[in-house]
């Protein structure tokens, strides 16, 4: 009888049927078909090779029947290596039938069989059975929720092809191993492993499109198609999760384009509506952010889109699975993230009141009739039937989040928690939650028992029954601390904090808020970890963490109410009954929140930053936070020299607030001075600074450095009106600062003043990204009156290009780095950047040249001008931008406008800046050189509107 010897095309095959589906894909359902009967006097290797072609076409009850009668044949021919190699083929099969503890028992043989047989190990097929059975225990340990034990199996795997130099065996477990790392959340590492792979350099950022190009291709170029669909397929889906959605479409799609049994097309589709669900939100999020009304119209219709995208190949990997013999559980997951991503639609639309019925959208009366139908054929059939597995745990949570954020949610708004439209009691939906934490403890799977256990915390918070959410949620929070899950813990702290809340049990709700906040920031050097929808989530659900903290601290201790605004005669805040400590907690909260703003913007840790609590503050600065919350705006001023808090708040709310905010930046940004300008700036006076005009005073006070918040952000400071002045004319510098934490502090006094300038004057009309933007003609003057200032360095035009300007700042120990040149400021990265000659500088090139500054041990920056840019139009959260380029420059302080100026009086009030900073030998602070510059203007004929000297900002150090 002729046996298989696992070389060649054979040790192939093995491979990619062992190659696991990527996280979140559920195993397949067994299913009956009819098959051609196996004669009986087939030799072993001809049922393996029988066995392989049904398990190809899906049809793998017949194939584990199959391999049973050949585990049986080599048994009896006494053949115990090719009997262990079938036993990990047969494994495969019944996992795929998700019969876990048969497919435990028979890769458990296998192994014992290849442990124990020492005469096996002379065999020269040995070592690549034993490689290729603990590929299949690693997808049997990922499919019972056990990504690090997967890992480790796949590593052994790793280390023996490695040893017998078997390329396709390496180049297969490495691409299993990085399944496990996406099921741990190792994105980044996920990604680098990838790339491994195909023995590329595993540097993940693939944003130089050469770079991208060239990866492509070599996963392209891999000669099995097999391989190349698979590699594809996860390289994607890992480009997805760091946010590189665009890269992600662009590898899935070539991915489709390779034929491919409907088996692997269907997962390919499904990956695909993954990624365009992803745009989905993206701009689901950026419609948060847009403010103007046309903006805001274009917004929506791109949502509508990328919900049609999703949709659509959601819809065609059901398509490809019609194609196989039997319906399969990842049948239940693309139906599960059509359930979950409708409903989002659905609500989104019903929050916004829009109820389009053109034949290109869903009427919200199409959208429930989709909802009900399907909700309807999951409790009726393939929800309920799921053999216990991970898998099937997380599609009963997943199936019950879906109901809570509709059927419960429609029955809170109205008032009727007991009705549904779908006639769901909530322990009919609880029963789904207790049968998914049975099958987790069954398979010792805390992970999945923790999610279980929270998500029914949460129904019972939904259902307003406290005390049962209470004792769910401190359960799941406890499993999640002990597997030191931290991603987890804190939705749970969350979830008690609010439910202490609901309470009435204000202390224990501060506490659990402050214990989600401190897990928060131990995560936010993880951020990168992420997947990209909990990034983009990032303001939705973890913004609102330190926005609740912050109300609980801001509340009477006795009262429990907000304080309302107190002031006396001599103009002092009269006695505060909010402890300072509370007060300091509440700032700690938000300079967490400012930090994880930015670093979630820039998609990096900011580990170069110091506290400046741990520093010695200028003396004669003090603090103001403004506190947007949903009922009111809390201000809260740290003094300087004493370190004593004063807070004062206004019943406001949120949005009459940002009315206010965004309307007084319209009014800023007009030639002339209106009344409604004044009364504006006045107003946001009122609010800000007149309660404390005393104690500003009495405490010699000069530079007020503010930490804003929301639409603040968009305003400069140095254009609030006390009713007779600008603030800057009474005589306060100002500054902006992310947090209290910056780059260290120093003073322009302790270095030598000199410049790098860079300039552009002339815009080509050949260069698409200088299409839109207008000359700037006085570049040249400004640049002129630096260097009679200052000496200084200039590069215009032509000689201002990106390489040219990277080499430099790179290699050359300027203090000073001056942009005259145009430039955006955006919530989104890539919508941030400054103009070169050749091309747009973003936020990537800054990293990579405060990379290579630091390489070539230079001192940082010490302060950045930009003095012709803007923040991009409709964005209510485009200074983020602002602060992202500060921060990412490496510059200690940077000096940006936030708005386009005329270009002469920009000239005019740099030549006044530098000549401050000049003349007094740089012994004035860069906020006060600022502020007189800004008087400067002001006072002369034509240039008193805030449009000519108030858009400019100092973000970071001041001093």
């Amino acid at each position: 009888m002729l046996r298989p010897t696992l070389v060649g095309t054979q040790a192939l095959i093995f491979f990619l049927l062992n190659l696991v589906l990527p996280i979140g894909i559920l195993p397949v359902l067994s299913y009956p078909t009819t098959v051609k009967p196996i004669p009986q006097d087939w030799s072993a290797s001809e049922l393996v090779e029988q066995g392989r072609a049904l398990y190809t076409k899906g049809q793998f009850s017949q194939a584990a029947s199959t391999w049973e009668q050949a585990a049986q044949a080599y048994e009896s021919q006494g053949d115990r290596l090719h009997q262990a190699m079938i036993l990990s083929y047969l494994s495969l099969a019944y996992q795929k039938l998700q019969q876990w503890f048969d497919a435990e028992d028979a890769i458990a043989f296998s192994l014992n069989l290849l442990e124990t047989g020492s005469d096996l190990r002379d065999s020269p097929d040995y070592q690549q059975i034993r490689a290729q059975a603990l590929n299949t225990l690693g997808s049997l340990e990922l499919a019972l929720g056990q990504p690090d034990t997967a890992l480790e199996a796949w590593q052994l795997a790793t280390e023996i092809y490695q040893q017998l130099k078997d390329d396709i065996g390496i180049t297969g477990t490495l691409i299993n191993q990085a399944q496990a790392m996406e099921a741990l959340g190792l994105y980044r590492r996920t990604c680098k492993t990838l790339l491994q792979a195909l023995k590329l350099d595993n540097n993940c950022d693939l944003s130089n499109q050469e770079r991208f190009e060239t990866v492509l291709q070599t996963f392209q170029q891999t000669p099995d198609p097999q391989i190349k669909i698979l590699g594809l397929r996860s390289l994607g889906n890992s480009l997805r999760l760091l946010g590189d959605l665009n890269h992600s479409q662009q590898v899935l799609k070539a991915s489709l384009k390779v034929a491919q049994p409907p088996l692997q097309k269907r997962e390919t589709l499904l990956s695909l509506g993954h990624t365009e669900r992803s745009w989905y939100n993206h701009y689901k999020q950026l419609y948060t952010r847009t403010n103007l009304i046309v903006k805001q119209k274009e917004v929506k219709e791109q949502v509508i889109e990328q919900f049609n995208h999703a949709i659509k190949y959601y819809q065609e990997s059901l398509q490809e699975s019609s194609k196989l013999s039997a319906s399969t559980s990842l049948d239940i997951e693309t139906k599960l993230q059509q359930l979950s991503l409708i409903i989002d639609y659905h609500n989104w639309l019903e929050k916004l009141k829009y109820n389009n019925n053109d034949d290109n959208h869903y009427t919200l009366q199409e959208l429930k009739s989709q909802i009900n139908d399907q909700v309807k054929e999951l409790l009726n059939s393939e929800i309920t039937e799921l053999p216990p597995s991970r898998t099937a745990i997380y599609a009963q949570i997943n199936f019950v989040e879906s109901l809570i954020s509709y059927e419960l949610k429609s029955n809170k708004d109205e008032d009727n928690i007991q009705g549904s439209s779908l006639n769901l009691e909530p322990y009919e939906i609880a029963h789904s939650l207790v049968k998914a934490v049975q099958e987790a403890q069954v398979l010792d799977d805390k992970r999945a028992e923790s999610y279980a256990l929270g998500t029914l915390g949460k129904l019972y918070e939904q259902t307003q029954q406290w005390y049962q959410a209470q004792e769910f949620t401190e359960k799941a929070l406890t499993i999640a601390q002990g597997i030191q899950s931290d991603d987890i813990a804190y939705q749970w702290q969350w979830q008690l904090g609010r439910i202490y809340k609901a309470l009435g049990k204000t202390e224990e709700a501060i506490t659990a808020y402050q214990a989600t906040v401190k897990t928060l920031d131990s995560l936010r050097q993880d951020l990168l970890a992420l997947s990209s929808d909990v990034q983009f989530s990032f303001r939705e659900n973890v913004e609102q963490v330190y926005r609740e903290l912050v109300d609980l601290l801001l509340k009477d201790e006795q009262s429990a109410e907000p304080i309302a605004n107190k002031r006396i005669s001599d103009n002092r805040i009269a006695d505060n009954p909010i402890s300072d400590n509370k007060l300091k907690q509440a700032t700690e909260a938000i300079d967490s929140l400012q930090l994880a703003q930015i670093e979630n913007f820039l998609g990096c840790n900011l580990s170069d930053i110091v506290e400046l609590a741990e520093q010695e503050i200028d003396p004669s600065a003090a603090l103001v936070y403004p506190i947007i919350l949903d009922d009111r705006l809390a201000v809260i001023v740290k003094l300087p020299k004493s370190g004593e808090f004063i807070h004062y708040t206004t019943a406001l709310p949120k949005a009459k607030l940002e009315q206010t905010l965004e309307s007084l930046r319209i009014q800023l940004e007009k030639r002339f001075i209106s009344k409604n300008s004044l009364a504006l700036s006045q107003q946001v006076y009122d609010w800000l600074i007149r309660p404390a005009e005393g104690l500003l005073e009495a405490n010699q006070v000069k530079t007020l450095v503010f930490v804003l918040d929301g639409g603040f952000r968009n305003v400069p400071m140095a254009t609030l009106h006390d009713g007779e002045q600008y603030i800057v004319e009474k005589g306060y510098a100002i500054a902006l600062i992310p947090g209290l934490s910056l780059l260290e502090p120093k003073p322009l006094a302790q270095v030598e003043l000199n410049a790098l300038a860079f300039g552009l004057s002339e815009i080509r009309e050949d260069l698409p990204d200088h299409q839109g933007f207008a000359n700037l003609p006085n570049v040249k003057t400004e640049l002129g009156e630096i260097k009679s200032q200052i000496p200084s360095q200039q590069l215009l035009n032509q000689d201002f290009t990106s390489q040219k300007w990277q080499e430099l700042i790179s290699s050359v120990p300027f203090p000073v780095v001056h942009l005259a040149t145009h430039g955006q400021f955006s919530s989104v990265p890539e919508e941030t950047f400054l103009l070169a000659w050749d091309k747009r500088i973003n936020i990537k090139d800054l990293s990579n040249v405060i990379q290579n500054r630091s390489n070539n041990s230079l001192e940082a920056i010490e302060l950045l001008v930009l003095s012709a840019c803007k923040t991009a139009d409709g964005d209510s959260r485009a200074s983020l931008g602002l602060a992202g380029v500060a921060i990412q420059s490496g510059a200690r302080s940077t000096l940006a406008s936030l708005w386009f100026i005329n270009d002469e009086s920009t000239a005019k009030l740099m030549t006044f800046f530098y000549e401050e900073l000049a003349a007094s030998g740089a012994t004035v602070t860069k906020a006060e050189a600022l502020r007189r510059a800004q008087v400067n203007l002001l006072k002369r004929p034509g240039y008193q509107a805030p449009f000519y000297w108030g858009a400019y900002v100092l973000v970071g150090n001041w001093l």
